[in-house]
């Protein structure tokens, strides 16, 4: 077997700015599991809910074991969560190149820890899900934890974000 040093010799000038590339890409994204991973479990939340959703506005009981359950699911639902988890997927990459290689910042200081652009890009799209889990829940149980919170924030937070509706 050819030591790593003949390998790298007999390669392009190319093919080792590629090679370079995907390893700094790989290594940010294999730093940012710990959020992929809750990302990928909100998303799997949020299917859950939109499903529970989609059977109470149908008047289907929530049972396994019923026809009627499984002739409630369609797969438009499913195709939704699998096209929001690829465009998802899409712009965390677009991220961590933007991140790594274009501007190659540090990270930010938030919340008394560093950041790095990707990952509050990913952060983002988790609290999106994290409102859509409240919105599903919402339409089955008739309230929503976050509008009730509403109450809490100071008068004019709360003006300036009814003004929006």
């Amino acid at each position: 077997m050819k030591s790593p040093l003949i390998f790298f010799q007999n390669m392009s000038t190319e093919k080792i700015i590629a090679t370079s590339s995907v390893t700094v890409l790989l290594t940010t994204l294999l730093n940012m599991k710990q959020i992929l991973l809750a990302l990928a479990i909100i998303i799997l939340i949020d299917m859950v809910t939109g499903i529970r959703k989609s059977l109470f506005l149908k008047k289907v009981s929530l049972n396994l074991l019923k026809k009627d359950f499984w002739g409630a699911i369609n797969s438009s639902g499913l195709r939704k969560t699998w096209r929001k988890s690829y465009e998802y997927g899409t712009g965390v990459l677009v991220f961590v190149i933007l991140d790594s290689l274009v501007l190659k910042t540090s990270k930010f200081e938030l919340m008394g820890g560093g950041h790095t652009l990707s990952e509050l890009a990913v952060a983002l799209a988790c609290m999106v899900e994290i409102y859509s889990i409240y919105e599903n829940m919402e339409a089955v149980s008739g309230r929503n934890l976050f509008k009730r919170m509403l109450s809490f924030l100071p008068l004019k937070v709360r003006e300036f974000l009814e003004n929006k509706k």
